[in-house]
């Protein structure tokens, strides 16, 4: 085929086609939430999403390659928001002669780690996402690498964000993200099952990380 005989997909193509691929991870979402991966079937996924299997499977070739869509698409939009946060953190500094307070910069802390869907729902859906990585660990979902990923950005914003407020962790930042990490699985799971003003649930994450920041660092 020439270069000339290519088909160019053109934006209004792309357009759909990203709407297709949206439909069909909140479609998903929603009947994993429901019925677990293993209960789930494409037909389950497209008959959710009001679309044929044609329609799934030219968006993503098998079940477990969407299932790890919705892992990606839940770590970039974290992201997204956590770049956003960082700006408006970076016009802060450079507006103001002050510093950021260590309130502040815990409620960064905080909003990079909340999920961006319903707490239940991303809570059953990390619990799929493990125990799919438990049962096939050499599978196309690799829930540990992306944990890897999540916790070496984490470190990254976390490391910034303690710097601008004018402080240095005592301890290795590795351990301070695994402890980030051991409040906020508390949370989310407490969050899931009992409602997000539970005690011990996300609405008081903020003020935990507030009090774990004050603990585990010091002014420079």
């Amino acid at each position: 085929m020439a270069v000339t005989d290519v088909p160019v997909e053109t934006a209004e193509v792309s357009r759909r086609r990203r709407d297709t691929q949206s439909r069909l991870l909140d479609a998903a979402t929603e009947v994993f939430v429901e019925f677990g991966f293993q209960g789930t079937s494409v037909e389950r996924i497209c008959s959710r999403a009001d679309f044929t299997r044609g329609a799934f499977y030219s968006n993503f070739s098998s079940k477990e390659e969407l299932f790890l869509a919705l892992l990606r698409r839940e770590f970039d939009e974290r992201a997204s928001r956590i770049l956003s946060r960082v700006g408006e953190l970076t016009e802060h500094l450079q507006t103001t002669e002050d510093g950021l307070s260590i309130e502040a910069a815990a409620a960064y802390v905080s909003d990079f780690l909340s999920p961006t869907g319903t707490e239940t729902d991303w809570y059953a859906l990390e619990t799929e996402f493990l125990l799919l990585t438990l049962r096939d660990p050499a599978g196309p979902v690799q829930f540990v690498e992306f944990g890897e990923l999540f916790r070496s950005e984490l470190a990254r914003v976390v490391g910034n964000i303690v710097q601008a407020a004018g402080r240095r962790f005592t301890i290795p930042v590795e351990s301070a993200i695994t402890v980030f990490e051991g409040l906020h699985d508390l949370a989310l799971r407490t969050s899931a099952l009992r409602g997000i003003d539970a005690p011990g649930g996300l609405t008081e994450l903020g003020g935990r990380i507030v009090e774990l920041l004050f603990a585990i660092t010091e002014e420079v």
